[in-house]
């Protein structure tokens, strides 16, 4: 699976990225990673995959979440849950065809040159309620939610009590873990200058249900706390580091690194380290940053592409 990002203020525009990854691969999953109710109508965004699945059939997905650097970058704010799971509905039943009630007006799409298809929708998921929508209404979740063994069962009950109230089973929703590869010469290397997943994930939104000590909130909130500027986030060399050196001024690191799926060191140590979580938690659909060598903000793209190279030649061929 390949993700494209929707950053507006940041990145290329995601529809045009999005077609390039299509029609320069041949058979991987291309999804949108991802987009947002806010910024788009429900009928520019279905249109926006009509035309893409009409490029290549089959091979296109949405990713949405409640709204990142797209939104706070020009001061609005997330989606409610509410939203999210009325938008995803609408744009579902667009693209099948069918007539929606969008803010009080009825209307559906007049494609008459394609044929109706169902798309598949991931949600980027951080905490309870989402991923309980998601499980209900969505065809997968992408999730950053900790990943220590009581993370991983939390997500799971999270997600079957979803598909129990949905009528569905597991076979008709996919778990993708979302989390950062650091490679270095060792895992102790990693470890110093990069947590392995994104802590900013845990003060989105609401702190309840994320299995956070009281004693570690406000800390978290200070750890955070730059986490809406662009220039802290996406544009400073050693973002990874700074945020994995203020988690040891604050006491949290290795509750965060507790937390973590770890993924630090060599090839083969990252091997390792993902067919164990594949054996004994059955995890075994990731989605990852292309970083270089753990910074993500600074890194070039051919750091992005030796990463990649490094990834699918060394890594992928010894997964179980």
């Amino acid at each position: 699976m390949i993700g494209v990002a929707d950053s507006p203020n940041l990145l290329r525009e995601m529809y045009v990225s999005t077609t390039m990854g299509l029609i320069n691969t041949d058979s991987i999953q291309v999804i949108t990673y991802v987009t947002n109710p806010v910024s788009r109508h429900p009928s520019v965004t279905a249109s926006g995959f009509m035309t893409l699945n009409e490029l290549s059939p089959g091979r296109i997905g949405m990713g949405i979440g409640s709204g990142d650097s797209a939104l706070w970058s020009i001061g609005q704010k997330g989606a409610k849950v509410a939203l999210m799971r009325d938008y995803i509905v609408t744009v579902k039943a667009l693209l099948r065809g069918e007539r929606v009630k969008w803010n009080d007006y009825e209307f559906k799409g007049e494609w008459s040159f394609v044929e109706p298809f169902d798309l598949k929708v991931y949600v980027a998921c951080s905490g309870p309620k989402i991923l309980r929508t998601a499980a209900e209404v969505a065809d997968g979740a992408i999730v950053t939610m900790g990943f220590s063994p009581e993370d991983v069962a939390n997500v799971k009950e999270i997600v079957a009590e979803g598909l129990a109230a949905s009528g569905r089973t597991e076979k008709d929703f996919e778990i993708w873990w979302n989390a950062h590869i650091t490679f270095d010469e060792s895992y102790d290397a990693a470890a110093q200058r990069s947590l392995g997943w994104s802590p900013s994930w845990l003060s989105m939104g609401s702190l309840k249900g994320k299995g956070i000590p009281d004693e570690f909130k406000e800390k978290l909130m200070q750890l955070n706390a730059d986490t809406h500027d662009l220039n802290a986030v996406y544009r400073s060399k050693n973002r990874e580091l700074t945020v994995v050196e203020r988690a040891k001024e604050l006491g949290i690191y290795d509750w965060l690194l507790s937390r973590s799926p770890r993924l630090f060191g060599t090839s083969d140590d990252v091997a390792k380290r993902l067919n164990e979580l594949g054996s004994e938690y059955d995890m075994k659909k990731w989605i990852f940053f292309a970083t270089g060598r753990g910074a993500r903000s600074s890194a070039g793209n051919e750091e992005r592409l030796a990463y990649i190279d490094q990834l699918t030649g060394e890594v992928r061929p010894q997964l179980l």
